[in-house]
């Protein structure tokens, strides 16, 4: 049976035929049952040991790009350091509207396909500030080291940006089965 055939999806999930395919579980949670995994999905994302993000930016084109970063969350509020110079500073001054993305580091056993690496995920579209004043982004170094442990990591004498990124949107997955997790109030 060739990868990928409705006969190979059939088979890796198990099932007979097309309509036994429970598609409806991927359906997103009311708000109700949403809301009992607020703060559990703003502890992932704000636990770079539970993931790992990465920031999503717009080229001059329209293009999307990603890359790693490390992001302080507050109250769904993301803060990324960021260089002067780096292409990130000059998208999010062109187009503020950023997207970070959260992969768990865990495997999940509960996934029934053919491998357990399924992880949590969480997506989230905002509207960024780009902070150059030293004094703000020194700011940011107190309050991060206050909490984390973690001050200024870039030498002294770089020029250094702060992303800050309100949320409108919020999507996770992998809390409740394959149900996705919906916010948009952020208040």
């Amino acid at each position: 049976m060739p990868e990928g055939s409705n006969d190979d999806v059939q088979a890796r999930w198990g099932l007979d035929n097309e309509k036994q395919v429970p598609w409806d579980k991927e359906k997103g949670l009311d708000a109700d049952s949403a809301n009992k995994f607020r703060q559990e999905i703003l502890e992932f994302i704000s636990d770079s040991k539970q993931s790992s993000a990465y920031l999503m930016t717009r080229r001059k084109d329209g293009r999307e790009i990603m890359r790693p970063v490390s992001v302080f969350v507050e109250n769904w509020v993301c803060e990324t350091i960021t260089q002067d110079i780096q292409p990130k500073t000059t998208h999010v001054r062109r187009d503020p509207i950023v997207g970070y993305l959260w992969v768990g580091r865990e495997h999940r056993s509960d996934w029934k396909a053919n491998d357990d690496f399924r992880p949590k995920v969480v997506w989230m579209q905002g509207v960024a500030s780009l902070i150059e004043d030293e004094s703000e982004v020194n700011i940011f170094y107190e309050k991060r080291e206050a909490k984390k442990g973690v001050g200024r990591v870039h030498p002294e004498g770089e020029t250094m940006h702060l992303i800050r990124t309100a949320p409108q949107y919020v999507r996770a997955e992998g809390w409740e089965g394959s149900r996705a997790i919906i916010y948009k109030n952020f208040d």
